[in-house]
């Protein structure tokens, strides 16, 4: 099995990742954007936690993945199926 290529938009149904791979972030740049641990982020897109942000985070969140709370979805965790 071949490894995606570095910021290559992957198959994935976590909108969190999904945003950081648009914005051509690693899930270290964006830790360190919105003030996490790397681990965190991948909690975060594995589903194994729900995203808890202050709102200063979720702005710099928003700025890190550039799109506006408006355009946020719904929901930042992966569709169970």
């Amino acid at each position: 099995m071949n490894r995606p290529r570095k910021h290559q938009i992957q198959n994935t149904d976590s909108p969190l990742k999904k945003l950081r791979l648009k914005a051509k972030l690693t899930q270290e740049q964006l830790a360190g954007d919105i003030g996490v641990a790397i681990s965190t982020i991948r909690r975060w897109e594995k589903g194994q936690a729900e995203p808890t942000m202050t709102v200063l985070q979720m702005k710099s969140f928003c700025d890190s993945v550039q799109i506006t709370l408006d355009d946020l979805p719904d929901s930042l965790l992966p569709n169970s199926h």
